[in-house]
């Protein structure tokens, strides 16, 4: 080895053929023989008094960097065994106490690993098992290249081959691959049909090709596909290896994406049909959305789910489901936030955007980085051919790599929300239509009856109000406020003499007159469309809590609860209307009148939630 010329008194170290050098206590180079500056292609002037950690030719191991603070500040003879960058290989260190630093001798080991027993090694590979890669970890320099690789149709060849010969077609594989990686690399076995590759240095292109020469000295049992897929990366100093193996795992999956050997397995299938069974049995908008959240989390393993609907340049968070243990989003419910990031991306393409290494794109959310957001998808949910808002999965402290599988079930995600909410909001237009129908008979009915102008959306709009205090939701409401519209129906079968009759009717009169209420049942039963909620109001509005009203005497919560909360209201609005044959009551007078009926015309929870809420 040639030595570079040296302005300097020689020192007896530079005739060792070992990397010499000697650190003062602060870490700081005193001393560098010649062969380690021949190695480096350094000049002693540009390493003298410069720190230990920065000047070397790569990055030191956390591990190592601990051990020489260690050996400095203990003054104690200290060994450790990493992986040379320089050397290519498996190297020794001895640290031995100097005038307060260290004087450093590095060799190269005769042998490519830590200390290996056989328990680390797989039995069938001979590659390092999962854990003895893990611990090896320790021993690297950075940066390394790291590879992926997966077996092709494995379910197949052990189908086609039996077990036997799946093992030899795995061993073949392992054997074909670790011929061709350059010196020093490490690989294990990490699962059934995945191998790990870690090679020193940054030369991608180097493992790339040695890659594809093993796919000319493998066997392929199907013509045409090839024995494994493979994906890489760069490992770079200061990066955590889940980063890392998560993009490569990335270009991993699509290359078997192409390769049409990414199907998902039996069980996402399942649990996918059934996630989209249960959201078309939904009826509401925010518990669809809200399952679709819950579920994306459990099948695709996400640590956030989000729903934003989309205005403008603004998009606003209104559904959020969260993994136990996770923080929520920090985005505010119904808060404008500045479309941007992966998020301006979807609006520009209208696709589906993802990143399995999310702090490293550009103009990201400030608030997802501190949250901890490592990895994420977008997809835009539509709706008559525009984007209304989007569906949003992220990890938390953690990085996912983004399949080509998991972006389909999020796509066809959105497809079943689209569809879902369309349908709602054409139900929504329809029962629209019928309820302006309905409102119109009511007051149809209002002006025959002789009723205060107003009488039926009054009643109907209280009726909603208590509704809603007391439980009732979407559909459940709207089918209360219809029965209010039509709750007196039947009037149009009561004769002019006796529905405008100013005194007091006979028992016959009367007895006609509380017909309405099966009256008004038989005909609302003719109108399509209409619901049992809608029918009970119409025929059990009069009935008693006591059991003493008609037509079928009913008592308590024999009572359907739509009928209970609507007698209320509608008693409460007569009181307080001036009719032809009385005067109006005072609200004060209504309310106490309707919390003296309670527990014998009413229904004692449905009278204390009108008057808490003083709902009159």
């Amino acid at each position: 080895m040639t030595t570079p010329r040296l302005n300097r008194i020689p020192n007896p170290l530079d005739s060792v053929e070992d990397i010499m050098y000697i650190l003062d206590a602060d870490l700081r180079f005193a001393f560098v023989n010649a062969f380690a500056l021949a190695l480096w292609g350094r000049q002693e002037h540009e390493l003298l008094g410069k720190d230990w950690r920065d000047n070397l030719p790569f990055v030191p191991s956390p591990e190592v960097v601990a051990t020489f603070q260690h050996a400095v500040h203990t003054q104690t003879r200290t060994e450790v065994e990493t992986f040379g960058v320089s050397h290519r290989g498996w190297v020794g260190i001895i640290l031995y106490p100097h005038e307060g630093g260290l004087l450093v001798h590095v060799r190269r080991l005769l042998r490519n690993a830590p200390t290996i027993n056989d328990t680390d090694l797989d039995a069938l590979t001979g590659c390092l098992t999962r854990q003895a890669f893990l611990n090896a970890q320790a021993f690297l320099d950075l940066p390394c290249v790291l590879a992926i690789i997966d077996l092709n149709r494995l379910k197949s060849v052990n189908t086609r081959l039996g077990h036997s010969g799946g093992d030899l077609h795995i061993r073949q594989i392992a054997h074909g691959v670790r011929e061709v990686l350059p010196p020093g690399a490490l690989m294990c076995r990490w699962g059934g049909d995945e191998f790990v590759i870690l090679t020193p240095g940054e030369d991608r292109q180097r493992v790339e090709e040695a890659l594809m020469a093993s796919h000319a000295r493998i066997p392929t049992p199907f013509p045409g596909v090839r024995a494994f897929s493979e994906g890489l990366t760069v490992w770079s100093p200061g990066t955590p290896f889940e980063r890392a193996f998560a993009l490569a795992d990335e270009q991993l999956q699509v290359q078997k994406d192409r390769l049409n050997n990414a199907a998902p397995g039996d069980w996402d299938v399942l649990a996918f049909v059934d996630f989209s069974k249960r959201l078309e049995a939904l009826n509401e908008p925010d518990a669809i959305v809200q399952h679709a959240l819950d579920s994306l989390l459990d099948l695709l393993d996400f640590d956030q789910a989000i729903f934003a609907t989309w205005e403008g340049p603004h998009h606003y968070v209104t559904h959020t489901s969260v993994r136990a243990g996770v923080r929520p989003p920090s985005q505010l419910l119904n808060v404008p936030i500045t479309i941007k990031g992966l998020t301006a991306r979807v609006q520009r393409t209208q696709q589906t955007a993802w990143s399995t290494d999310y702090p490293s794109e550009p103009d990201t959310l400030l608030s997802a980085l501190d949250e901890g957001v490592k990895s994420a998808i977008v997809t835009p949910v539509f709706s008559q051919g525009q984007v209304i808002a989007s569906l949003v999965l992220r990890t938390v402290y953690r990085w996912q790599t983004i399949t080509p599988h998991m972006r389909k079930v999020v796509e066809l995600t959105a497809l079943r929300l689209e569809h879902a909410l369309e349908l709602h909001r054409a139900v929504r237009e329809v029962r629209s239509t019928l309820e302006s129908g309905l409102l119109t008979l009511g007051i149809v009915l209002e002006v025959r009856d002789l009723e205060t102008h107003g009488h039926t959306l009054r009643t109907a709009a209280m009726a909603t109000r208590l509704g809603e205090t007391l439980g009732l939701a979407g559909i459940e409401l709207g089918h209360l406020r219809e029965g209010a519209f039509l709750h007196d129906l039947g009037k149009l079968a009561i004769p002019d003499a006796i529905l405008h009759k100013p005194g007091k009717l006979t028992p016959e009169e009367w007895t006609l007159m509380q017909s309405h209420t099966t009256s008004g049942f038989d005909l609302a039963s003719r109108i399509p469309g209409l619901s049992s909620t809608v029918l009970r109001v119409i025929r059990h509005h009069h009935e008693r809590w006591d059991g003493a009203g008609y037509p079928d005497g009913l008592a308590g919560t024999g009572i359907p609860l739509a009928a209970r909360i609507f007698a209320v209201c509608d008693v409460y609005d007569a009181l307080v209307s001036e009719r032809p044959y009385k005067r109006a009551w005072t609200p004060e007078a209504a309310r106490l009148e309707i919390q003296v009926q309670a527990g014998r015309q009413f229904d004692p929870e449905v009278v204390e939630a009108f008057l808490k809420h003083q709902l009159g």
